[in-house]
Order: C-alpha cells, then structure tokens, then sequence
C-alpha cells in the first residue's frame, strides 16, 4: 500500500515537472515559428510624375499628382482632394477615402450649373507600394472606377524642396486673402467713447474725461488737448489706420497751465495719422506728430458705464 502511494505521488510530480516544461518552451516555439512583422507603407508626402522620358520636366510643371498625408490631402490636375479616411489593405497598399472638388469634371456633368466649382465628390483612391521611390495608383472618377492603374515615381529632391516653398507661397496668399475678405466683411473697430490707460485711479480719470476719447461714428479723435478729424479709414489685421487733419481745441491748456503747446498760440491743424491696434480687450493707439512717429504710443482701457453716460450725456448737449 505504502509502494503505491509513492509510485503515484512520483507520477503526478513527473507529470507536473512535464507541463511546466513544454509552457516555458511553447512561447519559445511560437516565436521562432512567428513570420516577420512588416512596417505599415505610407507613400512619401511630396510631387509625383510618371516614370520615363520628360520626367523631370513634367516633375517641375507640378502637374500630375502631389501626396501629403500630412496634411490629409491630395491634389492632381486641375481637381483636389481631403482625404477622410485611410484604409490599409495589405502590408504594401492602402485605400484613401476622398472629398474632392473637380471643376472639369462638374462642368461636365452639370454645364449649365453656375456653381459647378462647388460642387463635392465622394472618391476612392488606390495606392501600392511598387519600390521605394514608386508606387501604383487608381482613383474613381464620379465615384465609378473607369480607368486603368498609373505608375508614379516620387520627383527628384530639388524639385520637391521648389514645390514645397510654392506651396508655403500659395498657402501664404490664401490666408492674406481671406484676411482681406474678413476685413471687408466685418472689420474691426474700437466702442465709441471715453479711455483711460489702466492703472491707479483708473475710474477717477474716467470721469474727468479720461485719457483719450474714440469715436469712429463721428470720425473724431481726441487725445488730450488735440482733437483730430478723421478723414479716411483704412481697415488692417484687428487694426484700424486713421488719416486725420488734427490741432489743438481753443483755449485748451496744457501742463504749465498757458494755452497752446508750450504756452505758444496754438499751431495751425495738422495732417497727422493714428494707428489703433486690438489687443486682447487692450486699444493700442499711436498718434504721429508733425507727420512723424516719434511718441510710443499707449495702451488704452474703455471706461465703464458711468463715464460712457457722462460722455453721451454731454455729446447729446452739442
């Protein structure tokens, strides 16, 4: 009785010595069995152009195709695409999901549609890896594949580094452009009334009729003692640039307590320019003197509500 316990004892501690080794060697079997793990293949962003004869040339007419994934996008002649989706289809391909606008194509479809340029398509482009410097390519027109797969080889590095500051070039343009079209639409300008420069005592100088007054509607500027009369606006970035025809009010006194700057009669009005700047919830103002900028301008805080009545309140009076 006693042999047979320690026969079986010995059997199940074999037993167990045995699924211990074959776990530790089965992840070791596994790996060595395990293929190679391939890298996702992305195209190169840049200008692509079918291989062969011209190539270089058709490279710097950048009009065949240019890749940024970057950016999600795709462009080719004379149409444009956002890519919305990217799909990987094998370790060497991958699908692109596209919004793009065609004009030639709209055209077609639609020629009596005044607003063809606008109009959208839902695309599908195809790319594969064929070497390290080409790729194949197919993409639906009207979301219908209709023609063959391209070839494209990826343009010699002078001219991608040209179409990359073309590119920043066109870019740069466009913002300025719709930085004009916002300018034209709803340009920026300061509240009508009175300012002070922030800091101690700021509501007291409120009231006593503040540092500067602003009033884009009446096209009048006061600063001090000067009062200007604005005779042409000219809209820029949160900026506005005023031409005006400035002098002094009569009988406005200055520090030393004489009339005129420098207890002199004062001047004949001048042709001077402003400068108003947004800053944050800040008005920067700069007045040139004698047609020369030489003061540094100051920082501008509108006043609060019973300063701006006070100011109505007089204006109204007038």
């Amino acid at each position: 009785m006693k042999v047979d316990w320690i026969r079986t004892g010995f059997v199940q501690q074999a037993a167990l010595v045995l699924v211990c080794a074959l776990s530790v060697a089965a992840p070791a079997v596994a790996q060595q069995n395990a293929g190679p793990t391939h890298e996702k293949w992305r195209p190169k962003d840049g200008l692509y152009a079918a291989p062969g004869k011209d190539f270089k040339e058709r490279c710097a007419d950048s009009t065949e195709i240019s890749i940024q994934l970057a950016n999600k996008s795709i462009i080719g002649s004379e149409w444009s695409c956002e890519i919305t989706k990217l799909t990987d289809t094998s370790p060497d391909a991958i699908r692109l999901d596209l919004t793009c606008n065609d004009y030639n194509l709209a055209e077609y479809l639609n020629p009596k549609d005044k607003d063809s340029e606008n109009q959208i398509f839902k695309e599908i482009m195809l790319l594969r890896r064929l070497d390290a410097q080409s790729l194949s390519g197919r993409k639906t027109t009207n979301g219908k594949f209709t023609g063959s797969d391209w070839r494209a080889s990826y343009c010699p590095e002078d001219i991608q580094r040209s179409h990359i500051e073309a590119m920043a070039r066109s870019k740069a343009e466009a913002k300025q452009k719709a930085e004009e079209e916002q300018l034209r639409l709803a340009p920026w300008r300061p509240q009508n009334g009175i300012y002070a420069i922030p800091g101690a005592n700021f509501e007291d100088r409120c009231l006593k009729s503040g540092d500067a007054i602003i009033d884009i509607d009446e096209r009048s500027i006061s600063i001090g003692p000067d009062r200007c009369s604005v005779t042409f606006v000219r809209n820029e970035p949160n900026a506005i640039r005023l031409f005006a025809s400035c002098g002094q009010e009569p009988n406005a006194q200055v520090s030393n307590g004489k009339t005129g700057e420098d207890g002199s009669i004062p001047a004949s009005p001048s042709s001077e320019t402003i400068i108003l700047k947004k800053i944050n919830d800040i008005v920067f103002m700069q007045k040139s003197r004698n047609g020369n900028f030489t003061d540094p301008g100051a920082k501008l805080s509108y006043c609060g509500q019973d300063a701006q009545r006070k100011y109505t309140e007089q204006k109204a009076r007038k």
